[in-house]
């Protein structure tokens, strides 16, 4: 949340995915509620509605691993 002080400070810098090494952003937003649990959520925008309307609104990238028969594409080979 963009209130939340605890995490002022990350907002704006990357993290490392370990399992494929991809930087991803760390970002606020009032969808989180700081109240709740830690205050802080992983946002996946191609997996959940919420989480894409959060990635729309920050320009978040959108990776889609599966295609509409339910394949894994290229993205998410190394799972396959």
């Amino acid at each position: 949340h963009p209130d939340d002080d605890r995490y002022r400070h990350l907002i704006g810098s990357t993290v490392r995915l370990p399992l494929i090494g991809r930087e991803i952003p760390i970002v606020a937003d009032e969808a989180v509620d700081p109240e709740f649990g830690t205050g802080a959520v992983k946002v996946t925008p191609a997996h959940d509605a919420t989480d894409f309307e959060i990635g729309q609104r920050h320009g978040l990238e959108s990776v889609v691993i599966l295609d509409e028969a339910g394949v894994i594409t290229d993205n998410g080979a190394q799972f396959a």
